[in-house]
């Protein structure tokens, strides 16, 4: 019999390769999410400082409000960015789950065609045994055990 050959192995190793690129691109993503995230942290933490020393009646509290305003204008440029990349990233995810999806499909049924070929191979090779089995039973007269 035959060696197991799967037609659409091609497809499913192109399929594989969409998967694995989608999957870096959604890592990615998540990556700039995180990074942006981070950078609006910072922001946010400098901006809470600067408005506290602001408030007080320092010599560096001018200094401190005009530093917290230009802070407020680059964390709502971040949470713009912020809004952009985890657009981006839902993009990538729903991008990740199609290929996903595809190249599971694709698995599934190489899966269950090499189970039938298997299947086959074993009942081809038990009729082959059968078969030799059958003229050696016959030689020694015919009996069979019951």
């Amino acid at each position: 019999m035959q060696r197991f050959r799967f037609r659409l192995a091609g497809l499913l190793r192109l399929r594989t390769q969409l998967e694995r690129a989608a999957r870096r691109s959604l890592a990615t993503a998540m990556g700039t999410v995180a990074g942006v995230e981070q950078r609006l942290h910072t922001a946010s933490e400098g901006l809470r400082e600067c408005e506290d020393l602001g408030c007080t009646n320092a010599p560096h509290a001018p200094l401190a409000r005009a530093v917290a305003a230009g802070l407020l204008r680059h964390r709502h440029s971040l949470q713009h960015e912020l809004r952009a990349a985890e657009a981006r990233l839902d993009r990538a995810r729903g991008d990740w789950l199609l290929r996903r999806q595809e190249q599971r499909a694709l698995s599934t049924l190489h899966d269950r065609r090499r189970d039938d070929w298997s299947r086959r191979l074993l009942a081809h090779q038990q009729r082959e045994i059968e078969e030799l089995w059958r003229p050696a039973a016959t030689a020694t007269g015919g009996e069979e055990a019951s």
